[in-house]
């Protein structure tokens, strides 16, 4: 499988990964983006995978607040 379609592949991952945790706190995005003191588009930036230092921060602090390992 080429690079760029594994890179595809676990963006897709790691974005249904956070749903699936947020289904199961009940939360909605625009939950979380209020609980972190950031905008929709943001939160919504750093789930769709942006490589951007501040969006690659975000997801860190999803992980930690949703309860998702970093295995």
């Amino acid at each position: 499988m080429p690079i760029e379609e594994r890179l595809e592949t676990a963006t897709q991952a790691v974005e249904s990964e956070i749903k699936i945790a947020l289904i199961k706190k009940g939360w909605t995005q625009a939950y979380l983006a209020k609980r972190l003191n950031i905008s929709r588009q943001q939160l919504n930036q750093a789930i769709k995978g942006s490589n951007s230092k501040r969006a690659k921060e975000i997801r860190e602090t999803i992980y930690e607040i949703l309860g998702m390992s970093d295995e």
